[in-house]
């Protein structure tokens, strides 16, 4: 080794791709196969008999606190590219950051659309009345994280057309797009624990669809202030205490009582307040 006089010997550099992350002391080291430097056949170097790299971070980056917690999201496959503290040795290797490249040697086709190489976007299967996707994103505008598992983080600045997009592979998803319209998707149940007082305010209309059934518990009272209340497309008025009811069903044609005898119907009812079948 010549880390004693680090840089005496002259910097050696070295590009590679990675091979494994799974770092069993869990600080973020990787293993690269190195180009001209190991065998690019496993069966003459194994990924086992690569050295562990260690990544360099920014200044403002310190790992003291993320023992276990990936703190590059390189992934395997990755070019890299670096240099050996122990120069010629070749052991010890840094890694200084990553170079745009297509994993596992495939082969780049020019003339796939921005999408395809911006995003691999999963196809998405519609539930209810799903809006479209904002998406129209240009190269080079669209900063795309997606990991192994299938997850995707879009940050879109495409002018005109800028949006964010959260997508887990299961197909839940949020997207916001330039004129901040927000999607959002469960794909399975939803959750929302509220500890304390929730206040929504909605300047517009409110559709609420429910494909099954709808239970509301309330534990206090229940308020409902609106300019008619319809309940199931209902035409006739509610009874309420005070309303005239049709006592006698005497059949005089006056004003209360319009019914013919013996009929016991309702005469008289709220104006607001409307309940069908």
């Amino acid at each position: 080794m010549t880390t004693l006089n680090l840089g005496q010997e002259g910097f050696r550099w070295f590009v590679g791709v990675v091979e494994d992350r799974d770092d069993p002391l869990m600080l973020g080291r990787l293993k690269v196969r190195v180009y001209n430097l190991h065998s690019e056949s496993q069966s003459k170097t194994s990924t086992d008999e690569l050295p562990w790299a260690q990544v360099m971070n920014t200044v403002n980056n310190s790992n003291l606190d993320k023992i276990g917690v990936s703190p590059t999201g390189i992934r395997v496959g990755t070019t890299v590219v670096g240099f050996f503290m122990d120069g010629n040795d070749g052991n010890m290797p840094i890694i200084m950051g990553s170079l745009a490249g297509i994993p596992n040697n495939q082969i780049l086709n020019h003339d796939v659309s921005n999408e395809a190489r911006e995003t691999n976007r999963v196809e998405k299967t519609t539930i209810g009345p799903e809006p479209d996707t904002s998406y129209a994103a240009k190269y080079p505008y669209n900063k795309v994280m997606r990991t192994e598992g299938g997850h995707v983080i879009e940050v879109d600045d495409t002018v005109g057309r800028e949006r964010l997009h959260i997508y887990h592979k299961s197909g839940t998803y949020v997207e916001i797009n330039q004129d901040g319209r927000m999607i959002t998707k469960v794909n399975n149940d939803d959750f929302q624990i509220v500890a304390n007082n929730r206040e929504v305010y909605i300047k517009g209309n409110v559709n609420i669809q429910v494909d099954g059934n709808y239970t509301l518990n309330v534990t206090g009272d229940i308020v409902m202030n609106g300019k008619t209340v319809n309940i199931n497309y209902g035409t006739m008025g509610a009874a309420r205490i005070g309303d005239t009811a049709d006592t006698g069903d005497d059949g005089t044609g006056s004003h209360f009582d319009t019914n013919s005898p013996g009929t016991n119907i309702i005469e008289t009812g709220s104006g607001t307040v409307f309940i069908g079948d």
